[in-house]
């Protein structure tokens, strides 16, 4: 039986190219492992226009020829198509109420950020409204794992198996300000267990490239079953809050939150 076939003839605004490929794409996916002939009966395609579909696939590294049946299969490099997806839903529904309370709330500004390869990606912010923010994030903005309190939040309360992949792929794929540093990762592992135990991250020694202000971070995990969504964070001037008054008021409004938020996406 025959998958749907890619739109006939020619549409104004489309490129057709692009959706012979997308056609290819869905159907390896639904059933990968196909020969050429396969893949053009299909999706409706002449065998030469699969061929060289699949063979653009191929070169770009989606698609990988399997050894053994001769037959063409996707790749990993296809997932990463996905990454820093996530359902508009929850994000703006639920979560941009939330920091918009919380950032009445704490006053310093507050962000969600949620994972991106190895990195987290700033996806909402109270930068703009906060008058306690020297330095305004755009909404965004990738934050690097081993160098901020969302990354080391992230980090210590997602699976071990995602942990040491992410860690491992920070620390020798990334570029610039997202790569890691042995002394990072020192510091990351010397506060993982402590992380864990009071259900926070403590970050201190950003330095903004305008003022002499240094400023720290609080950050608290969005934890849904075994996942981690995102993280919530309050940037401040650490010469401002103590680590007293931080678990004493601002700690527990956060994990309030975060709490909140996960029992909603749940």
């Amino acid at each position: 039986m025959t998958g749907p076939r890619p739109a006939a003839g020619r549409s104004s605004g489309l490129v057709n190219s692009i959706v012979r490929s997308l056609a290819v794409l869905e159907r390896l996916n639904a059933h990968n492992g196909a020969s050429i002939s396969q893949v053009a009966e299909m999706t409706g395609l002449p065998r030469g226009t699969a061929f060289r579909i699949v063979e653009t696939l191929r070169v770009n590294g989606y698609v990988a020829r399997h050894a053994r049946t001769n037959s063409f299969v996707l790749t990993d490099k296809v997932k990463r198509l996905s990454e820093g997806f996530i359902s508009q839903d929850w994000v703006y529904d639920l979560a941009r109420p939330l920091i918009a309370q919380l950032a009445r709330k704490a006053v310093w500004p507050v962000s969600l950020s949620t994972p991106r390869r190895y990195s987290l990606v700033m996806r909402l912010s109270s930068d703009l409204e906060s008058p306690l923010t020297e330095t305004r994030y755009p909404v965004g903005t990738l934050l690097p794992l081993l160098a901020t309190a969302s990354g080391h939040a992230f980090l210590a309360f997602c699976a071990p198996a995602v942990r040491e992949a992410m860690i491992e792929v920070c620390m020798n794929e990334a570029t610039g300000p997202l790569r890691g540093t042995q002394l990072q990762l020192r510091r990351f592992k010397a506060a993982e267990d402590a992380i864990r135990a009071k259900g926070y991250a403590y970050f201190t020694g950003y330095t903004h490239t305008q003022g002499l202000k240094r400023t720290a971070a609080i950050a608290v995990p969005v934890c849904v079953k075994d996942s981690v969504r995102g993280c919530l964070s309050m940037r401040f001037f650490a010469s401002a809050l103590g680590r007293d008054d931080l678990e004493r008021t601002f700690v527990p409004l956060f994990q309030e939150a975060a709490a909140s938020l996960a029992t909603e996406i749940n």
